[in-house]
């Protein structure tokens, strides 16, 4: 045996007023949070840079390291930079 409970209730069609307004600021806040923890780009001179100082770390592979300071050369030339 089993029985059913009827309860009055009224169906709601739209949201409530306020949270269009409040879905736009959650969503702007959010917007300008992942504007301010997206990386910049590197230029060109601190790039090369970055390459030197982990050349620099690889003392004992010398040749791995020239590499390093080969590419960092070749990035300098094709940016212009000297």
């Amino acid at each position: 045996m089993s029985t059913t409970v009827s309860l009055p209730s009224s169906l709601r069609t739209s949201a409530p007023r306020l949270a269009l307004p409040i879905g736009r600021l959650v969503a702007a806040a959010i917007a300008t949070l992942s504007d301010w923890m997206r990386p910049r780009e590197e230029s060109p001179i601190e790039a090369a840079g970055r390459l030197r100082s982990l050349a620099d770390q690889y003392i004992a592979q010398p040749s791995f390291a020239a590499d390093l300071r080969a590419a960092a050369d070749r990035h300098e030339q094709e940016h212009g930079i000297y």
